[in-house]
């Protein structure tokens, strides 16, 4: 969700970079809500803690999610 060369720029949905195996299931609508739930959580961190998506803290993104009713595998 991360764009190499792009600093501040988060992707959801079908244009997220997956393996050729998960590619197929980027265009079902429950994997484009969990990535874009993912996405939207992340940017609103790196908004409240001053910094770029690249350096927030997976450990806290994973409970907001959470906490959001995301299942985590």
């Amino acid at each position: 969700m991360l764009p190499k060369r792009v600093v501040n720029l988060l992707t959801a949905g079908r244009c997220i970079s997956t393996s050729h195996e998960a590619l197929a299931t980027t265009r079902l609508t429950p994997s484009c809500m969990a990535t874009g739930q993912a996405a939207g959580s992340a940017a609103a961190l790196a908004v409240r803690d001053g910094v770029v998506p690249a350096d927030i803290d997976v450990k806290e993104l994973q409970a907001v999610l959470t906490a959001g009713g995301a299942l985590l595998g």
